[in-house]
């Protein structure tokens, strides 16, 4: 019964192929070219959203989290308050995988944080006030 395999000779074909010179720097080469063009994702520096942030000092916000950008735009109140007018349209439209992307990131951050700014308005009252007890 044959099974095609030829074992070691088989094996050893295949080890001289691969210690080829040639053969050695594409199998170099072309994992680190898939390395790097997977790990460069679309540059969502586009987007006003994020270039309002990142010049008002947030940095590189296409590798930070959503808890650490509403960390800093916690600090930002009037930032993140700004950011989230301007998410609303885009958070209206938007698809499922606008949630992973930097603007997506940012936006859900800026809602989280300003959610708990203060309100600035001040609300005055109509006078009346009350006092325990019945009339």
């Amino acid at each position: 019964m044959d099974t095609g395999y030829r074992g070691w000779a088989d094996f050893s074909a295949g080890l001289a192929m691969i210690l080829d010179r040639r053969m050695r720097r594409l199998t170099t080469v072309l994992p680190l070219l898939a390395m790097v063009a997977c790990s460069l994702g679309p540059d969502d520096r586009s987007s006003s959203i994020v270039q309002k942030a990142e010049a008002a000092g947030a940095g590189d916000l296409r590798t930070a989290s959503t808890p650490s950008i509403e960390d800093w735009l916690r600090k930002h109140r009037d930032l993140a308050m700004d950011l989230d007018k301007m998410c609303k349209p885009a958070r209206e439209k938007g698809d499922a995988k606008r949630l992973d992307s930097t603007e997506g990131r940012l936006c859900t951050a800026a809602q989280n944080s300003a959610m708990y700014a203060p309100n600035k308005e001040t609300k005055k009252g109509d006078g009346q006030t009350f006092e325990p007890g019945l009339k």
